[in-house]
């Protein structure tokens, strides 16, 4: 655009002035309406990046969640089984008095020496079974049923061992 203006009686050229103004005017509002897309352009962006951060924040909890669960989950499922190991070790050490008090009442001619070891050797792993257990069940927390499960098996299985006397405690 040319700004040098033709010069007259009174001044500038009217007529070249206005058509310089005009194009300037003209100038200006195609690079305000292009500044205007860009922005609104650059808005629609922003929108979408900021729904696609609320969706990711969405699934990170939700996988936060999820994690949570399984590990819980595991430590019930891990808690049921120590606990199932528990009560078939002393399931275990009842099946064996009750076979060492029948093989007592069988006669005198069994080896006393030999019953006297067998009693030793049952009453040490029960005594092991009962030291790992404890040291494995020792979560020191509530688990639900498989806590109350085991709590009452080993209960019944006390008044069992007590009714057979000179059995493994």
């Amino acid at each position: 655009m040319d700004k040098n203006f033709a010069i007259k009686r009174k001044g500038y050229d009217v007529k070249q002035v206005d058509e310089y103004i005009l194009n300037l005017t003209k100038n200006y509002e195609r690079s305000l309406a292009a500044q205007r897309d860009r922005i609104e352009t650059q808005k629609a962006e922003i929108a979408a990046k900021e729904k696609l951060l609320q969706e990711y924040n969405a699934r990170k909890d939700s996988i936060t969640n999820s994690i949570t669960q399984a590990v819980e989950k595991a430590k019930q499922i891990e808690y049921a089984a120590k606990v199932r190991y528990a009560l078939e070790g002393e399931r275990l050490a009842v099946f064996a008095s009750k076979w060492v008090r029948y093989c007592e009442s069988m006669t005198d001619a069994v080896d006393k020496a030999l019953l006297t070891k067998a009693k030793e050797y049952v009453k040490n792993a029960q005594k092991e079974i009962e030291d790992g257990l404890s040291r494995d069940l020792d979560l020191g927390v509530y688990l639900g049923e498989a806590a109350e499960i085991y709590d009452a098996e080993r209960g019944r299985l006390a008044k069992i061992m007590s009714k057979t006397d000179g059995a493994p405690s």
